[in-house]
């Protein structure tokens, strides 16, 4: 019996970067931005954390994407909102768009895994930091989720509990009837477990494991999944 059973778990929530697919992927694309857009990459990559630090854990419920793009505006000095989504989609969106589809893979496991996770009447969600687009097509993975989100729809960024408390609203389950799985250890296992989930970080080297106390599970990879989680 697996973690899974054992805690009555009704829901499998992911991180969708770094989780089912290799983290040096992500890291790439930011690299190659980086090259293409210098100023305006650097500028928006040091937002995100700004916004991470001003928002905190805690939020008010009933914001939006639009909120959230007010947001990335003022911290990065756009006067006209308008004028820095199509900055935004010319330099960060429709390129990333283009770098999944030509390079991005999932893990080898990670389908059959969460197909195994349907058959046995789990709910699977995905909640990741940035904009979903093509991601979960391109992985082969999009039919299997029964819900699937950015956090920037709620207004919030990971690790404030907002995104994951309107996840667990989505999909009709509770806080404790919920694992979230994710490779960042502040972002995903701190914030899921301040909005009280039950957490599972991965994938984590070998000589690691032991440093993460806030995560339920920890596991260097996809092949001990099933095993150790279903």
């Amino acid at each position: 019996m697996g973690y899974s059973s054992e805690h009555k778990i009704k829901a499998l929530c992911f991180d969708i970067d770094g989780t089912l697919y290799p983290k040096w992927r992500t890291n790439l694309y930011l690299v190659l931005s980086a090259l293409r857009h210098p100023f305006f990459s650097m500028r928006y990559n040091n937002a995100r954390q700004v916004i991470r630090a001003e928002d905190g854990l805690a939020g008010k419920m009933g914001l939006s994407c639009a909120d959230f793009r007010k947001k990335e505006a003022r911290v990065l000095g756009f006067e006209n909102v308008d004028e820095y989504i199509k900055k935004y989609e010319k330099c960060i969106f429709k390129p990333w768009q283009k770098e999944v589809k030509a390079h991005v893979r999932a893990y080898k496991e990670v389908r059959a895994t969460l197909i195994e996770a349907k058959k046995k009447g789990y709910k699977l969600a995905a909640l990741s930091d940035f904009p979903i687009g093509n991601k979960l097509e391109v992985l082969g993975l999009a039919d299997l989720f029964d819900f699937i989100a950015s956090t920037e729809e709620s207004g919030y960024l990971k690790p404030n509990r907002v995104p994951f408390d309107l996840m667990l609203s989505s999909i009709g389950v509770s806080p404790e009837e919920a694992l979230y799985c994710g490779d960042s250890y502040r972002k995903d296992v701190q914030g899921a477990k301040n909005a009280g989930l039950h957490t599972l970080l991965l994938p984590v080297p070998e000589n690691k494991t032991q440093d993460y106390p806030d995560a339920n599970i920890v596991l260097t990879g996809w092949d001990m999944f099933s095993k150790i989680v279903l």
